[in-house]
């Protein structure tokens, strides 16, 4: 509002034309319309003393700064509320980090127990059951093993699917 009162005052000119010429109500209308405040606008164009603009001023300054204020609270509140968020999802992020973990866990634990039904079961009887499982899920289990065992096993496997599995072993990156 400063700014407004300021350039207003340096678009009037020097010396105002008469009241009645229309160049000068144009010219007040102009400067009323678009640089000056509506509150300010509204006021009669009575000269002000000095010490009168300058209460305007300070007026307008505290006016700014309170508004100023104002902002800055409602910064502070919507930055706190973004940190709790933050810090909501972040505690979220970590708890699906330790269920996957878990469950990553309980899958690798139940595998190997799985390995070891297969280990201690005959060949023959391992064979007939692979035969039937999915191929990911026998290739892991076969994985799991000593060589000597899975190779046992892998004579009783029809041919293909022992083919199949043989394959996919190499492929594995990691064995469990």
């Amino acid at each position: 509002m400063v700014k407004t009162t300021l350039l207003g005052s340096m678009l009037l000119p020097v010396a105002p034309p008469a009241k009645d010429a229309p160049e000068a109500r144009g010219i007040r209308a102009t400067i009323s319309r678009e640089f000056l405040s509506p509150a300010y606008a509204q006021q009669p164009a009575a000269p002000q003393s000095p010490g009168e603009q300058q209460a305007d001023v300070l007026a307008n300054l505290r006016e700014r700064r309170e508004e100023l204020e104002r902002r800055e609270l409602a910064l502070k509140t919507l930055e706190q509320q973004v940190d709790a968020k933050l810090a909501q999802l972040q505690e979220t992020q970590a708890k699906l980090e330790q269920m996957l973990t878990e469950a990553k866990e309980t899958r690798d634990a139940k595998l190997r127990h799985l390995i070891d039904v297969y280990t201690n079961m005959k060949a023959k009887q391992a064979a007939a059951v692979i035969e039937t499982l999915n191929e990911e899920i026998a290739v892991k289990i076969l994985a799991g093993m000593r060589g000597r065992q899975a190779g046992e096993i892998l004579t009783f496997v029809q041919a293909e699917k022992a083919a199949k599995l043989s394959e996919r072993l190499t492929r594995m990156q990691v064995p469990f």
